[in-house]
C-alpha cells in the first residue's frame, strides 16, 4: 500500500474522529453504568443466569456475605434501577431479587445493535479491508449511528 502525505493525513483525521466518537459514547455509557464493585458484578451475573427467583438469603449465601451486606448492595443497585425487589407471592416477608426490567430492555437493545453491527461488517470482502477504506466505513457507520443516537 503506497501512502502519500495527504493519505496519511486523512487516515489520521479518521482515526482521531473515531476515537473522539468512542470516547463520547463510552462516557455516556459510564454515566448510565457507574463503576461497579466486584461483588456487584458477581450479583448481576448470578441474577442474570438464575433459573428461579432469588431470595435475599440465597443471594447473600452466593456472595458469601451477611444478609445485611447483601441488602445494602441490593439497595444501592435498586436506586440506580439495576435490580428490583419483588415480594414473594408465597411469603410476603421474603423478597425476590431480579434484574430491573429497564436494564434488561437496554441490554436487549444493545445486543440487537451489536448483532446488526457485526452483520454489516460481515458483508465486506477481504479486498475492502484496506486500512483507509475500513476507517472510512467505520466513520460512516459512526455518523449514521450518531444520527440515530446523538451523543
Amino acid at each position: 500500500m503506497t501512502t502519500t502525505p495527504e493519505k496519511n493525513e486523512r487516515i489520521y483525521e479518521l482515526l482521531l474522529d473515531l476515537i473522539q466518537r468512542l470516547r463520547r459514547r463510552w462516557k455516556d455509557d459510564m454515566q448510565l453504568y457507574p463503576t461497579f464493585k466486584a461483588k456487584d458484578l458477581e450479583m448481576l451475573a448470578f441474577l442474570y443466569t438464575a433459573d428461579h427467583p432469588i431470595s435475599m438469603q440465597e443471594l447473600a449465601s452466593f456472595l458469601k456475605v451477611s444478609g445485611a451486606a447483601a441488602s445494602q448492595s441490593t439497595a444501592a443497585l435498586e436506586k440506580r434501577k439495576i435490580v428490583q425487589r419483588t415480594p414473594s407471592p408465597k411469603d410476603h416477608r421474603i423478597n425476590h431479587i431480579s434484574l430491573h426490567p429497564e436494564l434488561l430492555a437496554r441490554y436487549e437493545n444493545e445486543k440487537i445493535e451489536m448483532k446488526k453491527t457485526v452483520e454489516r461488517f460481515q458483508e465486506y470482502t477481504n479486498e475492502e479491508f484496506d486500512l483507509e477504506r475500513l476507517l472510512e466505513k467505520i466513520l460512516e457507520f459512526a455518523e449514521q449511528d450518531n444520527e440515530k443516537n446523538p451523543f
